[in-house]
């Protein structure tokens, strides 16, 4: 019902900016509760945009995710196709070299693990992933980044340009000081994908659970 879409929005902006505080980057974006007006918010916010709808796991395997859509009507199509919840107009991150997960979890032996691996539809596709204990150097993270499959697009791969590291590494702290700050209640942070650019490191979609 439309109380449980505001509740998702709310709960998905929020987590946003919670990571948002300890230094995340993330798109310009607008919560939708009407559908008639997602139109105007992606014109506002600027095209191309992507449509999410909010509370789904899996968006891109549960009609739950337009990319691309370069004007109005564009969106509203889109609407038609996707499943009937809350839903989150953003602005795209153009000129993507790679697409990262960057996750940490609370473990019961180690305590929290931070996890680095191929992003976006590849997560699962690939199987890339390495880990590291919180909290984590940067040196360590390098030598953890390098050790994916996909680290040479992360340099430049071919003649591309490489994606901004530092940003990547901000992005990779920021994650790390928003766990140990709150190391009393969250449960799991994930941002996937985080999509990595030659100029910032910025991310898509983020996740925060928390002990009940």
């Amino acid at each position: 019902d439309s109380s449980t879409s505001r509740g998702l929005g709310d709960v998905y902006k929020r987590q946003k900016q919670e990571l948002a505080q300890h230094g995340l980057q993330v798109p310009q974006s607008a919560k939708i509760s009407d559908r008639t007006t997602a139109a105007q918010a992606a014109q506002d916010i600027g095209f191309p945009v992507a449509v999410k709808i909010l509370g789904l796991a899996h968006k891109t395997d549960a009609d739950g995710l337009a990319l691309g859509l370069k004007s109005g009507g564009e969106v509203e199509a889109a609407l038609r196709a996707l499943a009937p919840r809350a839903l989150l107009v953003e602005k795209m991150i153009s000129g993507v070299i790679a697409e990262l997960l960057v996750g940490v979890i609370r473990d019961p032996a180690h305590g929290f693990v931070l996890t680095l691996a191929a992003g976006g539809t590849m997560t699962e596709l690939l199987d890339d992933h390495t880990s590291l204990l919180v909290p984590a150097a940067r040196v360590h993270v390098v030598a953890a980044l390098d050790r994916l499959k996909i680290a040479p697009l992360l340099h430049g791969y071919r003649g591309k340009p490489p994606t901004n590291f530092e940003a990547l590494l901000d992005v990779i702290d920021a994650v790390q000081s928003y766990v140990l700050a709150n190391a009393s209640t969250v449960e799991e942070v994930e941002i996937n994908p985080l999509m990595c650019t030659a100029q910032a490191a910025i991310a898509a979609d983020a996740l925060i659970r928390k002990a009940q």
